[in-house]
């Protein structure tokens, strides 16, 4: 089941009184060998020295089944899209739309022109995410 030198998630956190987990932490490792209940994994942070984990604490990251080269969708004109924006000062803007229009101008990304706060704006498809599809053949 758990294989040497593969990638694994350790879940870890701040518990109340209760048991009720308030504060999840995550760090992600390699394991080095394998025990009964146990894992002796190395964290990726190279500060960081191999710990024994209980194997219930950990989840496997696929990585030999990850697409690191894929792009994510970008939007067409008429798709519905999720826009997610957070600014330096943490301000977030968020809004569910159509694209309108796209626009490329000469050596800039890609914006959409959507409705975000009653009125329509051109936004960076970096910030996008495409819930559905205007033409189903896509």
């Amino acid at each position: 089941m758990w294989q040497k030198d593969e990638w694994v998630v350790v879940i870890g956190g701040t518990f109340d009184q209760k048991g009720k987990m308030k504060e999840p932490s995550f760090t992600i490792a390699s394991i080095l060998e394998i025990g009964i209940d146990d894992l002796l994994v190395d964290p990726k942070d190279r500060h960081s020295r191999p710990k024994f984990v209980p194997k219930k604490s950990c989840q496997r990251i696929p990585v030999g089944s990850i697409e690191i080269y894929e792009k994510t969708r970008e939007p067409q004109i008429g798709d519905l899209v999720y826009y997610y924006r957070k600014d330096w000062n943490g301000t977030v803007t968020a809004a569910v739309s159509h694209v309108l229009e796209l626009r490329r101008d000469l050596g800039n990304d890609v914006d959409a022109l959507i409705n975000l706060e009653d009125k329509q704006t051109w936004v960076s498809i970096q910030n996008i995410l495409v819930l559905d599809v205007n033409n189903e053949a896509k």
